[in-house]
Order: C-alpha cells, then sequence, then structure tokens
C-alpha cells in the first residue's frame, strides 16, 4: 500500500477524499480508506487537518506547515522578478552549502508532469576544475578533427576555445563563475520550472544566475562530462551558472510592451 491512513487520528472529514486527484480514497465506516494505488502527489497529507495520512516510501520528516497564500507580497515578488539580470561577471566566492542546499530543495519541490519528480539536479563546485578540463578537452578534441568528422554543433565553439587561449583569456563558457548548476530530465518543461524557482531562490540568497545553452548542449554532447556529472540516463535539460555577482544593477532593464490576451 502506498498510502497509510492512522485510525486513531483520521476524524473522517472527507477532505483527502475530495482533493484526490485520482479518486483513490473513500470513507468507510467513518474512516478514510485506500481503494488502490495513485500518483504520490501528496495532497493527501497536505490537506489532511489531524495529520492521519501519511506515505512511508516519502521523506515524512520534511513536512511541515504550509505558507498561507499571500505571505510574499505580490508587489516585492513582481519587482524581484523584473530585476533578474543575466549575470555574466562573478565575484571569487564560493557558494555555501547551506544555500546550495536550499537551491536543490527549490528545484527538488517543483511540480513535474505527472508527479514524474524525475529530476537530477548536479552542482559542480569543488570539482569545477575538472569539469572545465573535460568540456575543454572534449571539445578540442573534436575541433580537431577533419571537417568532415566534425560534428555540426562542435563548430559553434571554436571562437570560443581560441578567446579562451588569448591574451587576456575569455572563457565564453563558465565566466569565471563559482559553481555550476545542471537539471537533467526527460522533459524540458520539468526542468525549465524547477530551473525558475531555483533561480527565484538564488535571488533571494543575494546570488546571481546565467542560463548557459552553450555549456549545456556541449556538456551533453560530451560522454566524459555526462559520466563526470553522474548523468548519463537522462538529457541535460538546463544549464546555469551560480555565484555572486560582480556587478550591481541600479534599476531594472525596459521591455517591449506585452503581448497580452485577457477575455
Amino acid at each position: 500500500m502506498l498510502i497509510e491512513i492512522d485510525g486513531r487520528r483520521c476524524i473522517g472529514c472527507g477532505r483527502c477524499v475530495d482533493d484526490c486527484v485520482g479518486a483513490n480514497l473513500r470513507i468507510e465506516d467513518g474512516m478514510a480508506q485506500v481503494k488502490g494505488r495513485c500518483i504520490l502527489c501528496g495532497h493527501c497529507v497536505a490537506v489532511c487537518p489531524t495529520e492521519a495520512v501519511s506515505i512511508p516510501s516519502y521523506d515524512m520528516g520534511e513536512v511541515e506547515p504550509a505558507a498561507p497564500l499571500g505571505a510574499i507580497d505580490a508587489s516585492t515578488m513582481l519587482r524581484v522578478i523584473k530585476s533578474r539580470r543575466s549575470v555574466r561577471d562573478y565575484r571569487a566566492q564560493a557558494v555555501e552549502r547551506e544555500k546550495l542546499d536550499m537551491i536543490l530543495q527549490a528545484g527538488r519541490y517543483t511540480a513535474t508532469a505527472k508527479n514524474a519528480q524525475a529530476c537530477r539536479f548536479v552542482v559542480v563546485q569543488g570539482g569545477l576544475a575538472e569539469l572545465k578540463n573535460l568540456v575543454w578537452d572534449g571539445i578540442d578534441g573534436l575541433l580537431d578533427l577533419p571537417a568532415a568528422e566534425k560534428p555540426r554543433w562542435a563548430k559553434v565553439y571554436k571562437p570560443f576555445s581560441r578567446n579562451r587561449l588569448a591574451e587576456p583569456p575569455v572563457d565564453f563558457l563558465f565566466r569565471n563563475a563559482p559553481a555550476v548548476v545542471f537539471v537533467a530530465a526527460e522533459r524540458a518543461d520539468d526542468a525549465g520550472l524547477a530551473a525558475q524557482n531555483m533561480e527565484l531562490v538564488a535571488a533571494s540568497l543575494g546570488l546571481g544566475m546565467l542560463y548557459d545553452g552553450y555549456l549545456c548542449r556541449a556538456a551533453d554532447e560530451l560522454p566524459a562530462v555526462k559520466a563526470f556529472l553522474e548523468a548519463e540516463e537522462k538529457p541535460l535539460q538546463v544549464c546555469m551558472l551560480l555565484g555572486y555577482p560582480a556587478l550591481s544593477y541600479p534599476r531594472t532593464a525596459p521591455r517591449l510592451p506585452g503581448d497580452f490576451v485577457v477575455k
């Protein structure tokens, strides 16, 4: 059984039954009963007023009182969203482990299609030098191949490799960020939603991010990098540089007029 009902706590209120997405609960003899398997969305746990429902295969120790709707001031939240910038220059300061953990939890708790919860989150900070070597060695090795054998995607990286060795060097892929975050998932929307929540939490911690599509593509195409990231089984959908911004922006940037349809 995937869900357990504590008969000592259940009061038969029916809230879990009414909110069950899969209609897998019923009230019988004044108590909630499980009819069959479910997608383990956790709504029954969250809606129960007496903590009578549990999912043993999940970490029940992390369940906590929910934040009330409206807990975050909407105008402040919108201003934070408007204030975000793609960070391309970072201070030489490592990201604290407790902050990394909070960012990862934001990704983990993001909704996924069919409640798959199948994203893998990979943070590289202590092993960043090794990652850089693997990426650049892989790219340079492909660029050294005869033209007929060179993958089309790799040709785009030729100026990046050249500029990395220039004086002064310019690393277009890593941009001196102290940490890199990857999200691997079968579905791009699952990874994208998780990344957005992670960025919001990062911003609340004084950190900045850059969505790095070039690094994501290279990492996903290079088997040695995929092995290093322990992400061979799923495609890398999102890559984010992470760190403390070296530059601050005193105001938001303008945008085109919104293309809205409201009926």
